[in-house]
């Protein structure tokens, strides 16, 4: 009986949550929606996702909360991908917010973020910042926000970069400034890594020094080409006395003036397949 009355009544609560039963394996999910989640899975309806696209926008603590909880009860064979979309909020983290970001780090396979967060010139990564091990299942990592390097959350950063088996990083947005690139790149190995994409505030030596200790296929710098050529070093070639660090790379992509730095440090002469310029 119980179990017929969900299944009349679901569907009225749907609709007052305004949430869209998915026809495929993508959820698009906003913060009324998270609270339909655990309904939906007791019912005929439910599917595992294979991708939930999460919009934060108006999103509260239990949002985050209820998203939370129906991540941590699926199985491990059918973890969904995670995108969220923050670009109306939350502009600082959360408790709540990072406590539902180590339980997609522990569960799915894939996490991006996109979004605005909070702007300033506020150090984050002037401390000491304790990074203890976790188990993490992380394979790709897209970060698009300043969100992931408040005081607040630059520990969980850092804690999934050097726990999680990444193949895939992301890094724009961040807000960070070349300095704390600097110490943000210093000590940070990747031994799964292939595939990189920096914005280019990320310094070239501090770059150049991680790839040296990295065996990437692609690397991308992201930026238009305009910040682009007001960020780049403007170094003489006279300056640079050290043989080029051969790189690996078959695939690179960003603004030509960056690229034309870099390749006054490393040669990518042997293995390079593709070059994408980025004109605008």
């Amino acid at each position: 009986m119980c179990k017929l009355f969900r299944e009349i009544a679901a569907p009225h609560y749907f609709a007052l949550l305004e949430f869209s039963i998915p026809h495929d394996n993508s959820l698009t999910l906003d913060a009324n929606g998270c609270e339909a989640l655990l309904v939906w899975q007791r019912t005929d309806a439910f599917v595992v996702p294979k991708r939930i696209y999460f919009s934060t926008s108006r999103a509260a603590d239990h949002h985050f909360h209820a998203l939370r909880i129906f991540l941590k009860s699926l199985t491990d064979l059918n973890v969904p991908r995670v995108y969220i979309f923050a670009f109306s909020g939350p502009y600082k983290p959360t408790l709540a917010f990072l406590d539902l970001l180590e339980t997609i780090r522990s569960e799915c396979k894939e996490l991006s973020c996109h979004g605005t967060g909070e702007g300033g010139s506020e150090s984050r990564l002037g401390l000491a910042v304790r990074t203890p091990d976790c188990q993490s299942k992380l394979q790709v990592l897209e970060i698009a926000t300043t969100l992931f390097f408040t005081p607040l959350s630059i520990a969980f950063t850092l804690t999934t970069l050097r726990n999680a088996p990444l193949t895939k990083l992301r890094l724009t947005n961040t807000g960070l400034t070349v300095t704390e690139w600097m110490s943000f790149l210093k000590d940070l190995h990747l031994k799964h890594l292939r595939i990189l994409e920096v914005e280019a505030l990320c310094p070239v030596q501090g770059l150049v020094n991680f790839l040296s200790c990295h065996e990437l296929d692609t690397l991308v710098i992201s930026s238009l080409a305009s910040v682009a050529d007001r960020l780049r070093p403007r170094l003489s070639p006279s300056r640079h006395t050290r043989s080029a660090i051969p790189l690996s790379l078959t695939r690179l992509e960003g603004c030509p003036s960056y690229i034309l730095s870099l390749l006054r440090y490393v040669d990518i002469s042997n293995n390079l397949e593709y070059l994408g310029l980025w004109l605008g």
